[in-house]
C-alpha cells in the first residue's frame, strides 16, 4: 500500500471513530474512579427546610433548638439578639466554614441588606430564609448552601445539623459582641 493511501485510510478511520462516538485511548476508562466534585446545586433536607422556615418567621434556631434554649450554650437576651455582627466578624465566621475571599465578600454583601457594614439578626434570618423553596436556587443562596455543605458532609444536601452549625456560630458571634 502506498504511503498516500495508508495516510488517507488512517484519516478515514479517525473520522469514522470520531463520528461514531468511539473513545480514544486518551480518555479515562470507566474502571478509573472519577474525582468527587461538589454538587452543582445544593438543596435543604426536610428538617433544614423547616429551620429556614422558622428563620423566615424571625425565629433563630441554634443547634436544632429554638433561639434561647439553655442547652445550646447560645442563649441570647433581647438586647444581645439585637446586636449586629460586623462585616469583618461575619467574614471571619464564614472563613471558619472554609469560605474563599470571594465568597466572604459575596455573602457579607448579600446578607447586609441595608449596607450599613454589619449583619443584624433580622438580616441574617432573611438570608437563611432565602435558602428555602424557590428562592434556594439564587446565586447567593447556592453560595451559602455550598459553603455549609462543604463544611459538613458535602453530599449536596444541607441537613439540620449543618445549618444549625451556621446559625449557632452567628448567635455566638452576637454573644462575643455583647461581652
Amino acid at each position: 500500500m502506498s504511503p498516500l493511501i495508508s495516510g488517507l485510510a488512517s484519516v478515514a478511520s479517525f473520522l469514522y471513530n470520531a463520528a461514531s462516538g468511539s473513545k480514544s485511548a486518551a480518555t479515562p476508562r470507566a474502571s478509573q474512579p472519577a474525582e468527587a466534585t461538589p454538587s452543582a446545586v445544593v438543596t435543604l433536607s426536610k428538617e433544614a427546610e423547616a429551620m429556614a422556615g422558622f428563620a423566615g418567621k424571625g425565629i433563630l434556631m441554634t443547634s436544632g433548638k429554638l433561639d434561647g434554649a439553655a442547652s445550646t450554650g447560645t442563649a441570647l437576651t433581647a438586647s444581645q439578639a439585637d446586636r449586629a455582627v460586623s462585616k469583618q466578624d461575619f467574614q471571619e465566621l464564614l472563613a471558619s466554614f472554609g469560605a474563599s475571599d470571594a465568597q466572604k465578600e459575596q455573602l457579607a454583601a448579600g446578607f447586609d441588606a441595608n449596607q450599613d457594614g454589619a449583619i443584624s439578626r433580622d438580616e441574617f434570618l432573611k438570608g437563611i430564609a432565602s435558602t428555602s423553596g424557590a428562592k434556594g436556587g439564587s446565586e447567593l443562596s447556592q453560595s451559602l448552601l455550598q459553603l455549609v455543605d462543604r463544611h459538613g458532609n458535602a453530599n449536596g444536601v444541607v441537613n439540620q445539623a449543618e445549618l444549625a452549625q451556621l446559625t449557632t456560630a452567628f448567635a455566638q458571634a452576637q454573644l462575643r459582641k455583647a461581652a
